[in-house]
């Protein structure tokens, strides 16, 4: 900074020339020395504080740079969040459907059972009447058997294609919730890996920043040491 070499010139001057003066020398003769060395001084301590300063800069680019990385990695963890919601959603109304076919799936049960039970008691019915009937009444029970025998048949296949549609259903809503699960899994992981990433940056945007605070204070310094030699100079005039 062209600042400091000019003060180090008019302090280096000051000093040289008093100097002189009570040495007996020239005093031109030693605040031109001065000066000059003064001038060299204030160059050389102008240049750390401009790389200090530059430094100090540098990092605290940097550090808004991870900043800015972080930032962006919560808005990608939150967007993951979000996905992984709306899965969930679909997942929870998946197991909903599953419960409610398994629940379709006991009715049909506890229907068939009351139904079985009925026939069973209209085929004692029709046997105990059978047996009372006189032997002409034979061929009555016997074509009575061979519906009853039709209709348990018919009743049996219904069942059978319902229980297997219901069973088809709940398989296939298993399926999906185990799909649904591994992308969630996979969003998870992904989410994780974000937010690893945004750790690292973050641990990376402290780390800038110590280093411009530690350029920041070492400029301070170099300007604090050189204020001091500046005014011990002038105070020798």
């Amino acid at each position: 900074m062209a600042i400091f070499t000019l003060i180090g010139a008019a302090a280096g001057a000051a000093a040289g020339g008093a100097i002189a003066g009570a040495i007996g020398a020239s005093v031109v003769t030693g605040a031109v020395v001065g000066a000059v060395g003064g001038a060299i001084i204030g160059n050389v301590v102008g240049n750390k504080v401009s790389a200090a300063q530059e430094a100090a800069a540098a990092a605290t680019t940097q550090a808004e740079e991870q900043i800015t990385t972080i930032t962006e990695k919560q808005e990608e963890i939150i967007g993951v969040t979000e996905q992984v919601t709306g899965i969930q959603t679909e997942q929870i109304a998946v197991q909903q459907q599953i419960a409610e076919d398994r629940q379709q799936q006991e009715r049909l049960a506890v229907r068939r059972q009351r139904r079985s039970a009925i026939r069973e008691a209209q085929i004692v019915r029709a046997r105990q009447r059978n047996i009372a009937q006189a032997a002409g009444a034979i061929g009555s029970a016997v074509s009575g058997g061979a519906a009853s025998i039709g209709s348990q048949l018919s009743a049996a296949l219904g069942y059978s294609t319902q229980q297997s549609g219901l069973s088809e259903e709940i398989l296939q809503g298993q399926q999906k919730g185990m799909d649904l699960q591994s992308e969630i899994n996979t969003l998870y992981g992904k989410a994780n890996v974000l937010q690893t990433e945004a750790n690292i940056a973050a641990t990376r945007a402290g780390m800038y920043s110590s280093r411009a605070a530690g350029y920041t204070q070492q400029a301070s310094n170099y300007m604090g040491l050189f204020t001091n030699v500046a005014s011990t100079a002038f105070n020798f005039i």
